[in-house]
């Protein structure tokens, strides 16, 4: 099953607020990321944004 969420918060990249939507796949009990409407694989920022973190924290949840 398949599910979104969307998340807002600052993003250092564009120097403003954003909101991310970000899809999760339901396996085995947990839930996993599969995408993040932002190019967070790219951004040089993306191990001090807090987007990023609640994504995954909410992906560990379940």
């Amino acid at each position: 099953m398949e599910t979104e969420e969307f998340i807002s918060g600052f993003c250092r990249t564009c120097n403003g607020s954003q909101t991310v939507c970000c899809e999760y796949e339901e396996k085995d009990g947990r839930r996993i990321l599969t995408f993040m409407d932002c190019a967070y694989k790219r951004c040089v920022h993306h191990s001090a944004c807090e987007i990023y973190k609640e994504a995954h924290r909410l992906g560990s949840e379940e």
